[in-house]
């Protein structure tokens, strides 16, 4: 197996895009009633990306409730450090650790917040630095599978069988 092979193990096809209505009906399908309380998207190339963004469970798990509580773009989510771990079952220390290796690893920004009387609160978490890297990510998922596809086609037609012509019949 040569290198290039191994490149070609490493991509993650994307999914085709379906219609709005066969998505609707299919996560109806899946998800039952359990969906009428609201879902949260979370792109595919974040959960096809977790080892080379260096994301593990813990940040995973801060992130899926910082995307769920993040419905307007110029509005970032700001919970409570308890309120996360209330949520996710562990403790605040946890959840401070979490949100540090998200903020060393440039995903996220933690921004600090103040009450009108100078204490402080919630801070708040801006998730675009994520989006920039995802946004990345897509690029190269997108022209890697690019790649393999025109490699795939110039290996079929190389093995394909050569016509014979007049003078070889």
């Amino acid at each position: 197996m040569t290198e290039e092979d191994d490149d070609d193990n490493n991509i993650i096809q994307l999914t085709p895009r379906l219609p709005k209505a066969e998505v609707e009906k299919i996560l109806r399908q899946k998800w039952k009633t359990s969906l009428d309380t609201g879902f949260t998207v979370v792109p595919s190339v974040l959960l096809r990306s977790l080892p080379s963004l260096g994301i593990e469970a813990n940040e995973l798990a801060v992130l899926v409730i910082l995307i769920d509580l993040w419905w307007k773009p110029g509005d970032m989510p700001w919970p409570s450090k308890a309120k996360l771990a209330r949520l996710l079952g562990v403790s605040e220390k946890t959840i401070q650790r979490s949100i540090k290796k998200l903020v060393d690893a440039g995903l996220i920004l933690s921004e600090s917040r103040y009450r009108g009387h100078g204490g402080q609160t919630s801070n708040r978490y801006d998730l675009r630095p994520l989006v920039a890297r995802l946004e990345a990510a897509t690029k190269a998922l997108k022209e890697a599978e690019a790649k393999a596809e025109r490699e795939r086609s110039r290996a079929v037609r190389s093995t394909a069988p050569k016509k014979a012509t007049s003078k070889e019949a």
